[in-house]
């Protein structure tokens, strides 16, 4: 089973780029990916609430398909945001919360902490769009929390630092890393794989800002074994949603 841990439903507009849960399903299909980990557009950077339940209108007309992160814009940190991620999770069922950092407003403060350790206590992963030391950052205040680095850290303002995030992620057993990235340096995916193992690298594509074959082909042409492949592609994810 393939599992992408990284796709956006809604629109983006400041990439002027939009999609539907039935075009996402339809990509999916063609390109071989069984479940889509899903965050939407409107909850991450506008209304939280509004794009939650949107995302959860989605879910329900694919339910086989579609998994939900709870998201959260950076500037909604706090107990409503808080609040927010346990409406979602005990209303909807999203396994996930989604939280997005920029220059303008880091997620790497004490107001973002409550966030973490609620998705802890629900066991529910993190996928942070943020930079290795923001990351960093987050880890040694809330260490229970599983925390996934998106786009391997590799970020404009981080300057792709993806070998920074690789070496971040050693020093922390919950932080792991997705693939879904622009950044394909050769042998990045073999470092990774190298020094944390398998284990700790989740597939993404970052749909439909992406093209999904790209991401895959990334990880299929990788120089690594069959085994270590199947647990980033899926295997990961799946044992971590216990999906299994």
């Amino acid at each position: 089973m393939i599992i992408d841990g990284h796709v956006h439903v809604g629109s983006l507009s400041y990439f002027h780029v939009a999609a539907d849960a039935d075009f996402l399903v339809d990509v999916a299909d063609k390109a071989g990916i069984d479940k889509l980990f899903v965050t939407q557009a409107t909850a991450l950077f506008y209304e939280m609430s509004e794009g939650n339940d949107e995302l959860a209108r989605e879910m329900a007309r694919h339910p086989d398909r579609l998994i939900g992160y709870a998201s959260v814009p950076t500037a909604r940190v706090g107990q409503r945001a808080v609040e927010e991620v346990r409406r979602c999770f005990e209303k909807y069922g999203m396994r996930g919360l989604k939280i997005y950092s920029d220059p303008a407003a880091s997620i790497a403060e004490p107001t973002t902490y409550p966030l973490l350790e609620t998705a802890a206590e629900l066991d529910m992963p993190v996928l942070a769009h943020a930079t290795p030391d923001e990351c960093d950052h987050l880890m040694q205040h809330v260490p229970e929390a599983r925390v996934v680095m998106a786009h391997m850290g590799g970020h404009p303002w981080a300057c792709g630092d993806w070998h920074r995030a690789v070496a971040v992620a050693t020093r922390h057993e919950n932080l792991l890393l997705d693939t879904a990235s622009s950044q394909i340096d050769n042998g990045m995916l073999e470092w990774a794989v190298a020094e944390l193992g398998p284990e700790k690298v989740i597939f993404g594509t970052d749909m439909p800002l992406l093209d999904p074959y790209t991401q895959l082909a990334k990880v299929q042409g990788a120089d690594i074994d069959e085994k270590a492949k199947g647990k980033i592609l899926g295997e990961n994810l799946a044992r971590i949603l216990g999906l299994t």
